[in-house]
């Protein structure tokens, strides 16, 4: 199955650019793409892959670190991702299944890690989110083995 991950963020935002860290353990193993958006260039980089693993940070109240993974009918109704991007990745996703309908992935998976910190320049995560990347790219890694996040 051809298969993407993105990362979005920031790279010099604290935890806003905990996406990014996750993607780049699969530089090199399998198509993967760095974003410091949620705006129209997501579709520029999904369009015609059967299924898309994307990695960012959110914002939902939860402790930070905690990880959740969302489909994207979840999306369109519960998330608001970190806020330092222009147009949010639920608006984007539904746009481009509107626009481009069988262009887009099959499957697309998000998975987020609740931030605590995308204020202060920095290139380091708070501790808490920092500890999440691990279990984040295993999970992306057996996504990318079995097609599912399960153990």
């Amino acid at each position: 199955m051809r298969t993407i991950v993105v990362g979005i963020g920031n790279p010099v935002l604290r935890d806003d650019s905990v996406g990014i860290k996750v993607a780049q353990h699969f530089e090199g193993l399998v198509d993967t793409e760095i974003l410091m958006t949620t705006d129209f260039k997501v579709l520029d980089k999904i369009l015609g892959y059967e299924r898309a693993i994307i990695v960012d940070g959110v914002r939902l109240g939860k402790e930070p670190g905690t990880v959740l993974e969302f489909d994207v009918d979840d999306l369109f109704y519960t998330c608001t991702f970190s806020g330092t991007h222009n147009l949010s990745l639920p608006a984007t996703l539904k746009i481009g299944y509107q626009l481009f309908g069988d262009e887009m992935p099959r499957d697309i998976k998000i998975i987020a890690i609740e931030v605590e910190d995308i204020t202060t320049f920095s290139k380091e995560c708070t501790p808490a989110v920092q500890a999440a990347i691990p279990k984040v790219v295993e999970r992306v890694k057996r996504y990318l083995e079995n097609g599912n996040g399960a153990n």
